[in-house]
């Protein structure tokens, strides 16, 4: 096969020249690029050398491969389609970082499957990214592919092994320019948070903040998750461990990767361990707030600052509509802090939940925009 050129809403899709070798490597050294992309780097030598001479092969080879460039010639992008079984073809992008949420993947990805299907016989069209490239993600959506799982260490990215998220897509699938996704407004100002660096926030409570967890945390999360107090109202391993903390840890940061929560710890003036406070993700637009506070930081009213202060976060910055709480009927320290924050307590949902002594009653309550003090 020839290379093909084809036109996508205001870009172009040609074929690798020389001239466009400068500007790939500064794509390639970009710090997201490296961080979700599986090719060796740093891009140097006989690959970088022999690249164009490559791209042409694949093309030979029945592979397609462009690179995307606007209607100056300036190049914003890659995108490729590789032959996997028999029918199908999997497709890869990359944008450049200074065209980054201008479309740019998403009109790429309609030209490039149009073609899969159209043109090379393809009856599916398969996508995968590293969990965590939310943006990879959204465009997929963004443009019909239907996000199907998760593969564990599904990818090998110089030498670790990694989870990828995997999807496809099927003719008659691909959506227009006009046609977004049921909630895509919401997913997009998710993934824009779930991408960039996780920095502290300030509470309205003096000397606190609101950061990761990290490692130096570990011994006081044990203590916390430990306590009898927190042993009584939380769902924990019991007895809880060093190790319990340890394994936690990076189940955390994965669920934050994955998008289905962000857990942060509450931090007092000395960056010493105080609490957790996480919201975790539900339908669209929706999701619970958890909390718990460390011994030791108790009767401040740091947790209601840290419950406001994520409240805020899920309403301003991740679209959200409501949030509800739970806890266990009788923990009426919960309770506080959730009616304090604005939470309405709606009722008891009986037997909701295993702990010792059997199965436990819980309150649950929600909480809208307006109603958050």
């Amino acid at each position: 096969m020839e290379p093909v050129t084809l036109q996508a809403e205001g870009l172009r899709l040609v074929a690798w020249e020389q001239r466009h070798m400068p500007d790939l490597a500064r794509i390639y050294a970009d710090p997201l690029i490296e961080r979700y992309l599986v090719m060796p780097l740093p891009w140097a030598g006989p690959a970088r050398d022999r690249f164009v001479g490559t791209q042409v092969r694949h093309w030979h080879g029945g592979n397609p491969r462009w690179a995307v460039v606007e209607a100056d010639g300036s190049l914003v992008g890659s995108m490729a389609l590789t032959k996997s079984f028999p029918s199908e073809m999997t497709i890869t992008y990359v944008t450049a970082p200074w065209a980054r949420g201008r479309g740019v993947a998403q009109r790429a990805i309609r030209a490039a499957v149009k073609f899969g299907f159209q043109n090379l016989g393809a009856k599916r069209i398969a996508w995968d990214a590293i969990v965590g490239n939310h943006a990879s993600r959204l465009a997929a959506i963004r443009t019909g592919f239907t996000v199907e799982g998760v593969a564990r260490s599904g990818v090998n990215q110089r030498g670790a092994s990694r989870d990828c998220w995997v999807g496809g897509i099927l003719p008659g699938e691909l959506r227009g320019a006009d046609d977004p996704p049921e909630h895509y407004g919401v997913l997009k100002r998710q993934a824009r948070f779930l991408m960039a660096e996780r920095r502290p926030m300030a509470t309205d409570a003096a000397g606190l903040r609101l950061r990761p967890l990290m490692e130096h945390d570990l011994d006081d999360l044990a203590a916390t998750c430990a306590d009898e107090q927190t042993q009584r109202w939380v769902s924990l391993p019991n007895p809880y461990t060093r190790a319990s903390a340890e394994s936690w840890l990076p189940e955390s940061r994965q669920r934050w990767d994955r998008g289905d929560s962000m857990l942060f710890a509450l931090a007092d003036e000395h960056d010493r361990y105080s609490g957790s406070v996480e919201l975790l993700l539900g339908e669209p637009g929706e999701a619970e707030l958890g909390y718990f506070c460390a011994p030791w930081a108790r009767g401040r009213g740091w947790m209601t600052a840290a419950a406001k202060r994520v409240c805020r976060l899920g309403f301003e910055q991740l679209g959200l509509e409501r949030i509800e709480w739970r806890a266990v009927v009788g923990n009426e320290a919960s309770r506080r802090v959730a009616e304090k924050t604005g939470f309405t307590v709606e009722g008891v949902r009986r037997r909701i939940r295993h702990g010792a002594d059997g199965r436990l009653d819980s309150w649950f309550g929600s909480l809208f925009p307006e109603e958050l003090h």
